[in-house]
């Protein structure tokens, strides 16, 4: 059975934690360009810091959204975190589409969002049934 209370907190825990991520990855951005003017030599090094950020955390917000709906459903935890990925990553999408279309890494990062929403949830079932 769907849980509302789980989707609802699992919805508002990726868009708050989407949200402030966005903002970390803004200054990581800000960041970048300070150091490619400064220390030109390496660029190539310092340009991988936006993805690692922007990869990275969009997967730990996700596992944390994840996490957040198992903790509340107690039950069929997996469908309750697969809803909220769903419903989360398609409505990032939706809002991308509209600057342009769907690429194949669209595709991918909407896949590996749920991927990783239903890990958030596998790991509260890990953590409560070994204690």
């Amino acid at each position: 059975m769907i849980n509302w209370k789980a989707l609802s907190a699992g919805i508002a825990v990726v868009i708050v934690l989407g949200l402030i991520m966005q903002l970390a990855f803004t200054s990581v951005i800000v960041r970048q360009m300070e150091l490619n003017r400064n220390y030109p030599d390496y660029s190539g090094i310092i340009s991988i810091l936006p993805y690692l950020v922007g990869f990275g955390g969009y997967f730990v917000v996700m596992v944390a959204g994840g996490f957040v709906t198992a903790s509340i459903a107690l039950n069929r935890v997996v469908l309750n975190a697969s809803i909220v990925g769903v419903s989360t990553v398609g409505l990032s999408l939706w809002f991308s589409i509209s600057k342009g279309e769907i690429n194949l890494m669209s595709l991918i990062f909407f896949a590996l969002g749920v991927v990783f929403c239903i890990a958030g949830a596998l790991f509260w079932r890990m953590r409560r049934s070994s204690s």
